[in-house]
Parts: structure tokens; sequence; C-alpha cells
């Protein structure tokens, strides 16, 4: 069951329990005039659920529960704090305070609400006169300047446990099983972002386990003539280590991690040849250089690190295909073609040409709109009896291939939102109400039905995202919110009862949701969800269209408003899917998605994501907003070869010779992994200091 909280704490800049309106002419108002017919309704609509005496605020400077002077000399108070970031006043509401805000973001910034706050503080510190409409901050009220793209850290990623099992498969050519593995941690909604993949002594003893297995099953199914081997031993394990080492590595191995692994394998061939190659392979498999993958490059004289050519073959591989560089992309990576422009662009094209491209499309997708969750979400059987196994698999079926036939294409992100055609099989098109006759998996034209067509129309989406007995405006309005507008929703006070509105047959399920709007401790936050999710109505729990809800007749009109640059009023799902596609705010949404997918970096609030997306955005928009484009704008960001350290951060080991070390090795206290583990034991224990401020290091034993 999908469980949705949120923050009851937003403005509604019509509700209709506001005190007085904002004039039409703010000329010459005194601040007290100012705040009793503007600030005084906002702060009581947006913050009452909250900030009273019983509230979760109840300790703080901020409880609405006094007469409105003393509410105004509270505000004024308040405006007064100025930190390095900017006003209090404003970072707390917006959410964009170093300490966040437990309603989370109350207003958007540049939103009406934002700016007549905004106003009210330039007031209480006489930066505008009595006759002033508007007041402009500046950067005091964000919590990130661009002025391009910012500097990107230094990483070492492990591989997700999709990344491990496509890695191993075009390795060796064995399909493991990673759903046993420890789950890889969700972190802004990924889960391959690059500082939750830590790995525990579960998931070790794990890795441990599975690559003996993995190695075993490899050797005894593989002909020594793949390698190039005449004879099994010891001069073929040799082989082995120079045409597979590279490959495995995702770089050469020096002179010294040959003759590491080469001892590896003489003390294991005592028991025969077998033996010895697999506790070789075996230990390859759980080596550092293996389970994660280096962004680290190498110092230049200007204190920046540049990527090595096959740090940058592992980047773009991993970001376009989710797998390991295949014998191509190494060999750019040997000729070090990678580290120019050109080449680098043409390799682009080659991996964004390949089918694995569209794949990652697909993967995306899942995550981004928690597809899924598909197969596990609950339904009422007595009620939705025809939602079984075999047409939730075809839904699911139906989204992966819209995606990926648009990103093959080259579609634009607006058809991604409106066009009108699908993939479905038989028994789907008959469940939407669509031809039958159609063939399994043909492109289905859905020009002339108004009730299908686009992502957020597709049965898959809208199953996900519904109650297990009815539809839910609360789900599908936070879709929009969160993953379309990407501005964030926090959880709801803990005495806040969460709970749907019961089922009446007497209502519909606009009038059931009407007490959200009429509860002071919901309707600032329901105002943000619930129009949104009304242009979902006429679609039912399980994605069918519906003429009436129940009895009731549909109301499917809605608004979105405290966006950036996307409010509006829409009627039904067409309308609002080619709102959401007209937007500049939404197609940059959907360019952050791939950020913090692609990257393993999603924390919007800090300078090194904010600005990368805001680049990345501009370049998607120059492409025409071709759905590929927006993987290939990551690959054209200056992270893409260039990496930020701090002083004594040492360089990558992803080198193919020794000397690419320092020597002597500086002393950091934890012995140096130099991609040699000792021969003694195939267990790798892994060291690892996380402080990336005083540069990182694993030590293998």
């Amino acid at each position: 069951m999908i469980l949705l909280f949120f923050a009851c704490s937003q403005s509604d800049p019509k509700n209709e329990s506001h005190s007085g309106e904002m004039p039409s002419d703010t000329a010459c108002l005194s601040d007290f005039e100012y705040y009793e017919s503007t600030i005084d309704p906002l702060v009581q609509a947006s913050c009452s659920g909250c900030h009273n005496s019983q509230g979760p605020a109840s300790g703080t400077r901020f409880v609405l529960e006094q007469s409105i002077n003393e509410r105004y000399d509270t505000l004024v108070e308040l405006a007064q704090i100025q930190e390095e970031s900017g006003y209090l006043l404003l970072l707390k509401p917006s959410n964009t305070h170093e300490d966040s805000h437990a309603g989370g973001a109350v207003l958007a910034e540049d939103s009406e609400s934002y700016n007549q706050l905004e106003l009210f503080v330039a007031r209480s510190h006489d930066l505008v006169d009595d006759c002033a409409d508007s007041a402009d901050l500046g950067a005091l009220h964000t919590d990130v300047d661009c002025e391009g793209e910012a500097p990107a850290r230094r990483l070492l990623r492990r591989l997700s446990h999709v990344e491990y099992r496509n890695t191993i498969r075009d390795l060796l050519n064995i399909d493991v099983e990673v759903g046993d593995f420890a789950a890889d941690n969700v972190a802004f909604g990924y889960n391959n972002n690059a500082t939750a993949l830590t790995v525990s002594s579960l998931l070790l003893d794990q890795y441990s386990s599975e690559s003996e297995h993995i190695s075993l099953q490899y050797i005894q199914q593989t002909p020594i003539s793949d390698w190039g081997c005449e004879s099994a031993n010891r001069s073929c394990a040799e082989i082995f280590l120079s045409s597979m080492g590279t490959a495995i590595w995702r770089r050469p191995l020096n002179d010294d991690d040959k003759a590491r692994y080469l001892d590896l394998y003489d003390l294991a061939s005592g028991d025969g040849f077998e033996s010895g190659m697999v506790w070789m392979l075996s230990g390859l498999l759980q080596s550092p250089h293996f389970l994660y993958r280096s962004e680290l490059g190498e110092r230049q004289l200007d204190d920046s690190f540049s990527l090595t050519s096959w740090e940058v073959a592992s980047e773009l591989s991993y970001l376009i295909w989710q797998t390991t560089p295949d014998s191509e992309l190494l060999a750019l990576a040997e000729s070090d073609t990678l580290l120019d422009p050109e080449g680098r662009s043409q390799a682009v094209e080659y991996l964004i040409a390949d089918p694995r491209a569209a794949d990652s499309m697909m993967a995306l997708s899942e995550q981004w709109l928690s597809l899924d969750l598909l197969s596990i979400v609950p339904r009422d059987g007595t009620i939705y009896g025809e939602l079984t196994p075999e047409i939730r698999a075809d839904m699911a079926q139906e989204t992966r291939t819209y995606v990926a036939n648009l990103f093959k294409e080259e579609a634009t992100f607006s058809e991604l939102l409106t066009g009108e055609r699908t993939w479905v099989s038989p028994a789907l098109a008959t469940y939407y109400g669509f031809d039958s006759s159609v063939g399994a998996w043909e492109e289905t034209d859905l020009s002339g039905d108004d009730r299908y067509g686009g992502l957020l129309t597709q049965g898959a989406v809208l199953t996900v995202h519904a109650l297990p007995s009815s539809s839910s405006p609360i789900h599908r309005g936070v879709l929009i919110r969160e993953h379309f507008l990407c501005q964030e929703l926090q959880p709801p006070p803990a005495n806040l009862d969460t709970s749907p509105p019961p089922v009446d047959p007497t209502l519909s399920t606009r009038e059931r949701y009407a007490q959200h709007a009429s509860d002071p401790s919901c309707s600032s936050c329901h105002q943000l969800i619930d129009p949104i999710g009304f242009a979902f109505e006429h679609y039912d729990g399980i994605g069918r269209w519906r003429d009436v809800d129940g009895e009731h007749s549909i109301d499917a009109t809605g608004e979105i408003f405290e966006s950036n640059s996307t409010d509006g009023t829409f009627d039904g799902l067409s309308e609002l899917s080619a709102h959401l596609a007209s937007s500049s705010e939404v197609s940059s949404c959907y360019v952050q998605q791939w950020f913090a997918f692609g990257t393993g970096r999603g924390d919007i609030h800090t300078e090194e994501v904010a600005c990368g997306v805001e680049v990345a955005s501009a370049i998607f928009n120059q492409s025409g907003q071709l759905l590929p484009s927006a993987i290939v704008a990551l690959t054209e960001l200056q992270r893409i070869h260039t990496r930020f350290g701090e002083a004594g951060e040492m360089d990558t080991l992803a080198t193919s010779t020794p000397s690419d070390l320092p020597d002597p090795l500086p002393d950091t206290g934890i012995p140096v992994d130099t991609g040699t583990p000792e021969a003694v034991d195939l267990l790798v224990t892994v060291t690892e200091t996380t402080n990336w401020g005083a540069g990182a290091c694993y030590a293998v034993g």
C-alpha cells in the first residue's frame, strides 16, 4: 500500500477564510494596513495547522492564537532576523533554510504569495516606502545563485544492483538474481544515488558468495579457447588476465595487479586449474575496482582533477547503458579519444543509437513515476476484479514500449505527455475499450480517442497513483506536484489525521475531498494537491475511463497555483497534459530527473546540482527538447571530464601503470588500495573514509 502524507501548511490565494483582500492598489498603505489586508490572511491560511498553541510548532516564536496586533508585532520581529543566506521569514516558508522547515515548502519562490511576504520584509526594513507594490531582495532569498555550471565533486560510485546485474551479464553472459541482495537505498527518488550506495556487512557477504557462484559457473561453461588458450595451465591464467582483466576492472591491470592475482591463482591451483581460475576471477569481482566506478581523476596544474579516459568510458557507459563499457568503448579509452570533445561526442552518438539507451529511458521512467510498484499495489478485488496480474503486466509493458519507442524515434518531451498513439496487447486494448483486433504490441492510433493519449493516461501510471478502492486526487496531485514540478512536499504534523475521507455513495469523490478545502488544518496544503488531482477524475482506480463516478457526474476541472511558472486552469487530463507539456518549469524538472538518475547526485539545494540542472536544461531546450537530448545534455557538462577536490587528495587509481601512484604514498593512517589484494583469502574487506574534503581511500584485505 502506498501511504502519502502532506504538510498542511500551504497558502491558497483563493481561500475564503481570508479576512481581507489584497487591494488592487497598495499605494500609501501603512505597514500595519498592508499586514492586515495581505499578510495576516496569508499566514492564517498557511500556518494555522502547525503554528497554534496545540500544534507541533507551538514551541516556536510564531504562534497564531494572538490578537492581530500581536501577530503583527511577531511577524515584524521575525522579519528582522537576517542570516547569511537570506531573511528567516522567507527562508523557512520556502524551505530553503539550511535547517529546512518541518512543514516543507509553504511558499514557492516567485509565487504571488512569496512576493507579498517579500514586500512585507522589505517594508519592515524600510527598504521601500509605503507606496511600493513590490520588492526584490535579490539573491538573499535564494539558496543557489548560478552563473554557469558549478564544480562537481569527485566520487567513487558503487555499482547499483541493476548495474551489477547488467555488468555481469555483459561481461560473463550470466544472469544474476540481485533481488536477494540487501536492497539499494533510495535517495532523491532513485536507487543509484552515489552517497546512498554503501556496502553493509550483509551486502559484503552477499558479494563474496555471489562472486564465487558466478566465477564457478563462468569457468565451467567457458571453453579456454575463448580466452585464446591452448592448455589449461598457469600461462592460460596469464592470458585470461590480459584479455579479461581490463574489461572486468574497466581499466588495464598493471604488472603488480597481475602478479598479485596470479599469486592467488597459484595458491588455489593445487586443487586444479578450475579451482585456481575460480579463486582468481572471484577476487577480481570482489575488488573495489570492479564494485566501484571511479570518478576521481588526476590532479592538474589548476588543482582541478581531470578524469582519465578509462573513467570517462565508464561514466558514459553507465550513464547511457547502465552497464560496463563494451570493447569499442574500451578501445576509445585506450587511445584517449574520449578526452577529446569531438571524440567524446561521437562516442555518445554511438551509445545513444544502441537499444540499451532506450532501456535506460525505461529504467528512469519506472523510478520517476514509481511504476516499479505496479505489480504490488493492492486493489479491492470485489470492486476491481478486472485488474488481473496479466493486465498489470501488460500495463507495465505498454509504458515501457511507449517511452522506449519515443526515445528511439527522438520524439519531443511534449509528445511524451500528449502523444496520440500507444502500444498495447489485445487484452489491454479490450480493457481500455480500444479496437481489440489490433495486433499484439503494434502501434495503436489514438488520434480519434479523446479519452487516452500521452503518458499520464496510461493504466500503469493511473493504477499506481490511486487507492485500493477508488481513485485518489491526492496521489495523482502529488505525482504532478513532486515529479513534474519538482516541488517537495514534506510529511504533515504527527498529530494530524491523514486518512482519506470515508467512502460515501451519496457523494462523488470530488465532493468527499471537499473537506480538505474547509478544514483549516488541511486546506492550505491540499489546495496545492487536490485541484490538480481532480483533472484525473475521469479515470477510476485501475486506469479505466469512466463517464460517471458511481451515480454522480464528474467535474474534472482543476488548477495549478503556487508554482514557479506553471499556474493555470484546465478541464480534464488532456488539458492538464498539454499545459504541463508547454511549461519550461516541467521540462526543467524532467532534466532534473535525468540529472539525479544519471549522475547519482540529486540534492537540488546544492550548487553542484542546481546549477548543473540549469545548464543541462538550456542545452535540452536548444535541442528542441528531443527526449534523448536530456541525457546527451549531461554528457556536455564539464563534470563529464573535470572534477574538483581539496588539497591533499590523491589521484585516481583508475590508470594503467603503477607509476601513476605517488611515491612514497602519503601517510593517511589507512592502508592504500593499489588494486592488488593479498592472495590469502577471497573475502574482500573494504575500509572507507567518506570525508571527501580530506580525500578517500579504500583498503582491501
